[in-house]
């Protein structure tokens, strides 16, 4: 009787070590699977504009504070007018905030902001895609913080970056 207690006793916590680190390993597995296959197919990730990018230079002008704390600037037309709009992620706070905010451009080089919004704070990638095969496109922003990752889709309505869906982002913005 007291063998089997005790057989309990240690086999009930190694077992659940191993499950947890097996469910580790598979999330990592998992992880790296979806970034060799973005690499690999047409669900790849937004490339940052290059630092001499006139949309970039005209948001840096407009808030020069952000040019120290930029994380990156990826380009796509968000709202399907024929001009590319500008997504930037900058750190936002002292404790590792990051926010994101959509730059909207006219073919004249004007823009306006949307609302900022939480964004990762660690590993950020961006995603232009058209979910519905409507106009305007949706972004996807993931990351993560401290490996709990987290992504959102995101439409721009009503002048607004409106989260249609999305998970895990409270954990890692």
């Amino acid at each position: 009787m007291m063998n089997r207690k005790l057989l309990k006793i240690i086999i009930v916590p190694v077992l659940a070590i191993a499950l947890i680190f097996g469910l580790a390993m598979l999330r990592e597995h998992l992880q790296e699977r979806d970034d060799e296959l973005a690499l690999h197919s047409d669900r790849k990730y937004a490339e940052p504009v290059p630092q001499d990018d006139e949309r970039l230079a005209a948001y840096l002008e407009a808030h020069p504070e952000k040019e120290e704390v930029l994380i990156m600037a990826c380009a796509g037309d968000l709202t399907n007018d024929g001009t590319e709009d500008l997504v930037v992620v900058y750190h936002s706070g002292s404790h590792g905030e990051c926010e994101s905010v959509v730059c909207v451009f006219s073919a004249d080089g004007a823009f306006w902001e949307t609302p900022a919004t939480p964004a990762p704070q660690q590993h950020q990638k961006l995603r232009f895609f058209n979910m519905d095969k409507e106009g305007e496109l949706e972004l996807l922003v993931t990351g993560d913080k401290n490996g709990d990752v987290g992504y959102a889709i995101y439409r721009i309505i009503d002048g607004e970056l409106i989260n249609l869906f999305g998970e895990g982002m409270e954990d890692c913005c």
